[in-house]
């Protein structure tokens, strides 16, 4: 009998242990299970909120939990914000403080909690849910050594609660991993595709000389750098303010309206003087960067340089839901960077055209350009048979000036010349230094007669003028008109004629050919 006895007892005990195994083997394959259903996740999540939801759901049916949700820190690390989950209610919950709550202990301890009275708990503060949160467990989310938020899940199978911490660890260790790996490489290809961006502007910007084309460009073209809602792109005018020259989209203005748009922007460059600014959040920064519309957040700008002095800035500004920081601003430094050496590159090319265009002393159009002005105006004349008019004009008694006050007062005699004619001259009309002391005047849309009116009109500015040491300064004009089928040279040689024939007749007067 009691052989019986004992042979009853091993069987029991050799089926307890075969029980005890047969549950540490389901135990262990649904934690194969899940943690392969999270591997797969991690491997193939498109984004931070995928990674948050395949794990969070995974860990909510591993768990039999009723509440589930990741808690992110706002900007300033004050209180967390509800990001994604499942039988949370957002409405119903109260700002949750970053210390003094459960979830703050959580993340700064560095610790996994679990509470399994929570609803009896007065000290800490509740979600407010319905039904309310019995039991809670929360896990810190600390992605390269910052604090960012926590997972809580809530109501769990009471069944599972001495296995859900561990669970919960390794987990929550696993995601950490995962989502850093997943920050770095989407901080990789923005920065590559950035890049690109950045280079094909400059290759953009090679395409033209004109500063308000490139200006233009590079605002159209800042938006494809990073997400923004608005560029604006400000030069200083001659008096040295700073106003905004184009925008991103059409009629875009800082702060929504003209007025509260120019404060703005001066504010920002009094806030930063060298140009170079960055505000991570508008709405909760100093009072003077308050904006009307919540769906901007941030903001940052560049300088602009043209021959080391500042003279614009590339503003943008970011939507809500995107936060500008370092990277955003190294960016749009580079694109301003490349924008003040197309400036500047431009303007030496200009001068270098100009330089071979326009007489060093006067700067009216030089001998070469008249060539070229006269024999384009001729064949439009001559297309749309239309009058053309020319007056060739020298300085009376020039040479008198220079033997006897010096060829500086001579180069001062020559300048006040130029600036009569070019102020009294119409838009369509070109003025040119012909050579020496002598000048020519292409009148397009003018008949001789009109031209003598204007002749005599430069020839009475010229005679009253008393600027160059009050000296007495005269000068002789011939004009003529276009005939039928002449050549420059024939048009050129008759109003030189009628100039000689100026002089001959006592200088100081208008002689028509």
């Amino acid at each position: 009998m009691d052989d019986f006895e004992e042979k009853i007892s091993r069987q029991d005990t050799a089926i307890s242990s075969y029980r005890e195994q047969l549950v540490k083997l389901t135990d262990y394959k649904s934690e194969r299970d899940l943690y392969s259903e999270l591997s797969a996740a991690f491997a193939f999540a498109s984004g931070l909120d995928d990674v948050f939801k395949k794990t969070l759901e995974a860990l909510s049916r591993h768990l039999k939990a009723s509440y589930y949700g990741v808690f992110w820190l706002d900007d300033r690390k004050e209180q967390f914000l509800y990001r994604h989950g499942r039988g949370y209610a957002p409405a119903l919950m109260p700002a949750i403080p970053a210390i003094g709550s459960l979830m703050g202990d959580c993340l700064y301890k560095k610790e996994t909690l679990w509470e399994p009275r929570f609803s009896e708990r007065t000290d800490v503060i509740g979600l407010q849910q319905d039904p309310a949160e019995r039991t809670v467990l929360c896990s810190p989310i600390t992605l390269n050594g910052i604090d960012e938020g926590v997972m809580r899940l809530a109501n769990i199978d009471p069944l599972i609660v001495e296995k859900a911490r561990p669970i919960m660890q390794t987990v929550t260790m696993l995601l950490c991993s995962s989502l850093e790996r997943l920050t770095l490489q989407a901080q990789n290809e923005w920065t590559l595709r950035s890049l690109d961006i950045s280079f094909s502007i400059a290759r953009l910007l090679e395409d033209t000389l004109n500063k308000k084309e490139i200006l233009k460009k590079v605002c159209c073209e800042v938006p494809r750098l990073f997400t923004c809602v608005g560029c604006v792109v400000a030069m200083r005018d001659q008096s040295g303010v700073a106003r905004p020259a184009f925008s991103w989209p059409d009629n875009f203005m800082l702060t929504g309206n003209p007025v509260s748009a120019s404060i703005y922007l001066q504010n920002l460059l009094s806030a930063f003087p060298v140009g170079r600014g960055l505000i991570a959040n508008i709405q909760r920064d100093d009072r003077r960067w308050s904006w009307p519309e919540a769906k901007v957040k941030s903001l940052c700008m560049s300088p602009i340089h043209f021959r080391n002095t500042l003279q614009g800035v590339i503003i943008a500004v970011g939507p809500r839901e995107e936060t500008y920081g370092n990277a955003h601003a190294n960016l749009l430094g580079i694109v301003a960077a490349q924008t003040s050496m197309t400036l500047e590159r431009a303007a030496y090319l200009q001068q270098q055209e100009d330089m071979a265009r326009c007489d060093g002393l006067t700067g009216l159009y030089n001998h070469r350009m008249f060539q070229e002005t006269l024999r384009e105006e001729i064949n439009r004349t001559r297309r749309y048979q239309r009058p053309l008019s020319l007056i060739m004009l020298d300085i009376d008694h020039f040479k008198k000036f220079n033997d006897t006050y010096g060829h500086p007062v001579g180069d001062e005699v020559i300048k006040m010349v130029a600036r009569t004619i070019k102020g009294m001259i119409r838009a369509t009309d070109r003025a040119f230094r012909y050579g020496g002391e002598e000048f020519t005047l292409v009148l397009p849309e003018t008949t001789c007669e009109n031209g003598l009116i204007l002749a005599g009109r430069v020839r009475q500015k010229v005679e009253d003028d008393r600027s160059v040491q009050n000296l007495s300064i005269t000068i002789s004009l011939g004009i003529t008109d276009l005939r039928p089928d002449e050549t420059a040279e024939s048009f050129i040689k008759r109003a030189d004629a009628a100039l000689y024939a100026a002089k001959d007749g006592g200088r100081n007067r208008v002689v028509r050919a």
